[in-house]
């Protein structure tokens, strides 16, 4: 009996512990919603000033007249080539000389009429005495001839006279070979330039037309680089407007960077100081009809200006050859966000607030929001990424913190500091967010500035 009496009493605490748990659970339930209620019914969200805001790096931008670009690589080559020999055989006695008075080598420079080397010419010399002794004899026998055909018209038939004059004729024929034969025992440099290879040397013989100087014209010199098929069209369009607009420039008028189809060269390498050797300008000169039948690329030539004589064929360089001359911005490649076949950027806005501390206001301060702005259309430009004028309107880019940011979010410009006043300015914001959007942001995490 006293067993069931405990057991009872057991059950009877049991129920009512879980009565007054039930009651103190009921009771919470109904101050929470009280609260809810109350928090509706009259309660202010946290004001903008206050919020939370994504620590970002922000960077100026302003409209400019930009130059598009396509990069190639290739190699320098001589303006022209030519190999010269002389026209006769013989041995040849002596070569001409440099500045120095040294006998003429690679590398030496050549004014056009110089005299690379002469030839044994006491064969030519003799021939052409023997031919001028001939002219004289036929000038003799023919002024006789005719003397007797004026006296005595019976005594000279025509065709002894006709025989005679041709005598004559030929023997002048051989005094011009003569004299061609004695000028070509000397070789001259046809053009101003430098001697890029010697083949003979004094008393050697060489055969008629055999190649014993190879000369390069360098005082301008052309790089040639291989442009694929895809963007041959856009080179030959450039260049049909750059012959449009000379024809439009007045004679006298020096050349507009419209009218010179401009690339900017680059050497490979670098100077004893580690730096990058200065950057040349030159201009196209060529596009080709039809592709290298090796290669299937096309060899677009380019002209550069050697006038200090330090290019030298054979030396690699790169050339960003201007396609296009366009009025946008020029913005970091890494503000820039690309999915998949889209691209996007955070700018910065600008908005009033309030400066509030509990119920008091303070005076006027500004607050700043991320602007997502679409790209259709940009253009890779290496490090940076060219975008129309036309396109879109910016003032500045996030460049640090973009990653994690939403439109319309509110923000905290770090790199303020690092511009003058007046040097950055910022859009002003078309509209305030709603109070829902500001719960929003304010609950949002914040970016971690080394972004």
């Amino acid at each position: 009996m006293k067993a069931l009496n405990e057991k009872i009493l057991h059950y009877l605490v049991l129920i009512v512990i879980t009565l007054i748990c039930g009651g103190v659970m009921w009771k919470l339930s109904a101050k929470d919603q009280l609260v809810k209620q109350q928090e509706g019914a009259g309660v202010r969200s946290l004001p903008a000033i206050a919020a939370p805001k994504a620590p970002v790096a922000v960077k100026p931008l302003q409209e400019q007249l930009c130059e598009i670009t396509s990069t190639y690589a290739g190699k320098i080559q001589p303006w022209e080539n030519y190999q010269v020999g002389f026209a006769v055989g013989g041995r040849v006695v002596s070569l001409g000389v440099n500045e120095g008075g040294k006998p003429l080598d690679e590398g030496d420079q050549v004014q056009a009429g110089e005299v690379l080397a002469t030839m044994d010419d006491r064969v030519f010399r003799a021939h052409k005495s023997n031919v001028a002794a001939q002219i004289e004899q036929a000038t003799s026998e023919l002024r006789r001839a005719q003397q007797i055909r004026q006296s005595r018209p019976s005594a000279l038939t025509e065709s002894e006279l006709e025989r005679l004059v041709t005598d004559l004729a030929l023997a002048k024929a051989q005094n011009e070979i003569a004299l061609k034969n004695l000028d070509d025992a000397t070789l001259r440099s046809p053009v101003t330039a430098t001697i890029s290879k010697r083949m003979i040397k004094p008393g050697e013989s060489v055969n008629p037309n055999q190649i014993v100087f190879e000369l390069i014209e360098n005082d301008d010199v052309l790089l040639v680089v291989d442009v694929p098929e895809s963007r041959v069209r856009e080179l030959e369009e450039r260049m049909r407007t750059i012959r449009k607009n000379r024809r439009q420039l007045p004679a006298a008028a020096s050349p507009a960077e419209d009218s010179v189809f401009r690339a900017h060269v680059h050497l490979e390498g670098r100077d004893r100081f580690g730096n990058l050797w200065p950057t040349l300008d030159g201009e196209v000169y060529r596009i080709p009809e039809v592709s290298d039948a090796r290669t299937g690329l096309f060899p677009l030539e380019i002209r550069l200006t050697n006038a200090q004589r330090l290019l030298r064929p054979g030396m690699v360089a790169t050339a960003d050859v201007v396609t296009a001359r366009m009025s946008g911005y020029l913005i970091p490649e890494t503000a820039i966000l690309f999915r998949q076949r889209t691209a996007h950027l955070f700018s910065v806005t600008e908005a009033p607030a309030q400066m509030e501390i509990l119920y008091w206001e303070f005076g006027h301060t500004h607050i700043y929001r991320a602007k997502q702005v679409s790209l259709a259309r940009w253009v890779d430009q290496g490090e940076f990424v060219f975008v129309p004028a036309e396109e879109v309107q910016l003032s500045s880019v996030v460049v640090r913190g973009q990653f994690r940011l939403a439109d319309n979010q509110l923000l905290r410009v770090v790199n303020l500091h690092d511009f003058s006043p007046g040097e950055i300015q910022f859009n002003q914001a078309t509209s305030e967010p709603d109070a829902s959007r500001i719960n929003v942001v304010a609950g949002r995490e914040e970016v971690d500035g080394s972004n």
